[in-house]
């Protein structure tokens, strides 16, 4: 038996992951990666065209989250893999 595993690295997937971004105006939401939140600062609402600011503490708590969980979830396969 033979496992086959992608090659995306742990940077890539947290890279690819989405994040629901909320307007504190109007509540609309819309998905964006990682990776697109990192390269902007801020976007315009699609519901109400307020600017939603996305360097907050709290959006990149969420960031540090994502990259944690899936920092271990790659530390627990390897060990496993080992196992086998």
């Amino acid at each position: 038996m033979r496992l086959s595993v992608g090659t995306e690295t742990i940077a890539e997937i947290v890279s690819a992951y989405e994040l629901t971004i909320s307007c504190e105006k109007c509540s609309a939401q819309s998905q964006r990666t990682i990776g697109w939140i990192r390269l902007h600062r801020d976007m315009k609402c699609p519901g109400c065209d307020a600017v939603i600011v996305l360097n907050t503490s709290r959006i990149t708590g969420t960031i540090r989250s994502v990259e944690r969980r899936l920092g271990d979830l790659q530390t627990q396969l390897t060990e496993r893999i080992r196992k086998l």
